[in-house]
């Protein structure tokens, strides 16, 4: 009667370790996913987005100076 009960329990053990197995391997498969497209997506939003705000500053640092030269040379 107790090997029977053991094994019960032995297979109720199996079952729920293969479904255990099963969810952790979907669960990680969905967050490979999310991951990858996460990623993907900020490297093509986001390089574009920084090198146009470098530009943009390097603009404005142009700007600055060309404005800094005129006024030196107009004296005031």
């Amino acid at each position: 009667m107790a090997a029977s009960a053991m094994k019960t329990v032995l297979d109720f053990a199996e079952k729920a370790a293969s479904a255990t197995a099963t969810v952790v391997g979907k669960v990680l498969r969905i967050t490979g996913k999310a991951a990858w497209v996460v990623g993907t997506t900020g490297i093509v939003l986001g390089v574009p987005l920084i090198w146009a705000m470098g530009r943009e500053q390097t603009q404005l640092e142009y700007e600055s100076l060309r404005e800094a030269e005129q006024r030196t040379l107009l004296g005031l």
